[in-house]
């Protein structure tokens, strides 16, 4: 039984990218299997939707009832174990601080923090609440939210942290607006007076934007990491990738070529 399933198993992994179509001759060839028992695979395989025939006659491809277990693997993926290596990249490329903030009920919650190592730096607390009108990590989130969520946030009172923090609605859809032409949010002092942030949103394999990946630090040296943004950008669309969404890297193609703090 265990050595049927095996043999099951690697039949599916016969097929690739380069290899997407197989006959069950080259199967049997491959798995080193007799045509009679090659085809009692295939057709077990195809009567569970894990194998399809193909429009080329003859050959099989691969089932769509393997896209159920695609979903299933990037709804289970861990968004802060997949995020870590690109929090501490970030982090040690700057040398500022590095933040990973999550969707949670129209508001973003800081979940994980690569912390910069020196003396003077933008230290968000780890688990801290904000609302998504406040800064680059929630605006980045905010921005690719469905218009009916956005309007909510805009039609509810805009908290200020600092003279900086944009609580007229007008100028928050413009600045959202932006985001979404650039893919990436940039801040100045609008929670952390004196400090600039810069984010990129993450997006789930449903299409739906459900994080976002930041580096902040004092104005006075933010100012002078003109690559930050393709990197944060990259680290964005690479987690997105990385959780099942391979239309993210479209995001923020304009923000790649202008790159730079401004």
């Amino acid at each position: 039984m265990i050595s049927s399933l095996r043999k099951g198993i690697n039949i599916l992994f016969l097929f690739s990218g380069d290899r997407p179509t197989l006959t069950v001759r080259q199967i049997a060839h491959l798995q080193r299997l007799t045509s009679p028992t090659a085809y009692r695979f295939v057709g077990a395989l195809q009567n569970m939707g894990l194998l399809q025939k193909d429009s080329l006659p003859g050959h099989y491809r691969l089932g769509l009832r393997l896209l159920e277990l695609e979903d299933t693997i990037h709804r289970n993926l861990d968004i802060e174990v997949v995020a870590r290596p690109f929090l501490k990249q970030l982090a040690q490329a700057s040398g500022e601080t590095a933040q990973l903030t999550l969707l949670s009920d129209q508001q973003g919650i800081c979940i994980s923090i690569e912390e910069s190592r020196s003396t003077l730096r933008v230290a968000p607390e780890k688990g801290r609440i904000l609302p998504l009108h406040a800064g680059a990590s929630m605006q980045a989130i905010m921005a690719f939210l469905p218009s009916e969520d956005q309007n909510v946030i805009l039609n509810s009172p805009l908290k200020r942290f600092t003279p900086a923090t944009i609580t007229d609605p007008d100028k928050l859809m413009r600045r959202l607006a932006a985001i979404r032409r650039g893919g990436f949010a940039l801040s100045k002092g609008e929670v952390y007076s004196g400090a600039i942030g810069i984010a990129a949103p993450i997006f789930s394999s449903k299409g739906g934007v459900i994080a976002s990946i930041a580096v902040s630090g004092p104005t006075v040296r933010m100012m002078a990491r003109r690559m930050l943004t393709e990197q944060v950008l990259a680290a964005g669309t690479e987690i997105s990738r990385i959780l099942g969404n391979d239309d993210a890297s479209k995001v923020g193609q304009q923000g790649r070529k202008r790159g730079g703090l401004g």
